[in-house]
């Protein structure tokens, strides 16, 4: 198999994934086209955790802010308990990251993520179950707003709570990133929208989304991708990667 694939999502978000790929083989390289950071001022989020019980339920949509809570939460020596929320993943790798400091984590059929995208199916598993609110969302400060969105739509109070920062890279470095590449691999829907800003049509190689949101982002950027993952793990997206590769 001929091409490189260039893997632009940030550093460790899908460990093993280039040595899988090479050992198709597959040329393949990292190219993070973004970063995080903690935020400016923990203030909201301590005082958030302060006041836990007041939420009927704490919903997470991402591996990274359940890490960032988590681990605010264990250093404030604040755990799971009775009184305390329930407290929703949008996947099993997101509930993974949030370890044991809240007590059990529930998160929504993976049929139903990889129809519904993982906020989408994260929402409505919320008002399946009855939440009534307020739900508390810890999140980046650039995310896509589909839970809250939803989440509203159905009569539920959502505080919006950011606990990480995204840095994206510059629109030099995701040229960069594109012309080395004869498929991208894309982890998010800010960096979808990025590689589209900076990369005129006619010069893209094919896209390779993690998953439904993902895509969705892409497709409204104008640079749709030629495969979606089934899961956002490791092992789907280089069974993606492969079947693309392959075709060509």
């Amino acid at each position: 198999m001929t091409g490189t694939v260039v893997v632009t999502a940030s550093t460790g978000s899908f460990p093993g994934l280039i040595e899988a790929l090479r050992a198709v083989p597959i040329s393949a390289e990292e190219c993070p086209l973004i970063t995080f950071a903690p935020p400016v001022d923990w203030g909201a989020v301590d005082a958030a955790i302060r006041n836990l019980a007041r939420y009927d339920a704490v919903a997470f949509t991402s591996p990274r802010s359940a890490r960032a809570f988590a681990g605010r939460l264990a250093a404030a020596g604040t755990g799971g308990g009775d009184g305390l929320p329930k407290v929703w993943a949008a996947g099993a790798g997101t509930a993974d990251a949030l370890g044991d400091v809240l007590g059990t984590v529930r998160w929504p059929d993976e049929g139903a993520v990889g129809r519904d995208g993982a906020a989408g199916a994260l929402a409505e598993a919320l008002m399946e179950e009855g939440t009534r609110g307020p739900v508390l969302f810890p999140c980046g400060d650039i995310r896509r707003d589909e839970l809250p969105a939803r989440l509203r739509d159905g009569g539920i109070v959502v505080e919006e709570l950011v606990c990480y920062r995204s840095v994206l890279a510059g629109e030099t470095d995701a040229r960069r990133a594109a012309e080395r590449a004869q498929v991208l691999v894309v982890a998010s829907p800010s960096v979808a929208d990025l590689l589209a800003r900076a990369c005129p049509p006619g010069s893209r190689p094919a896209l390779v989304a993690v998953g439904p949101t993902t895509a969705d982002a892409a497709r409204a950027s104008g640079w749709p991708p030629e495969r979606v993952a089934a899961r956002p793990t490791t092992e789907a997206l280089t069974a993606a990667i492969r079947a693309l590769m392959a075709g060509r």
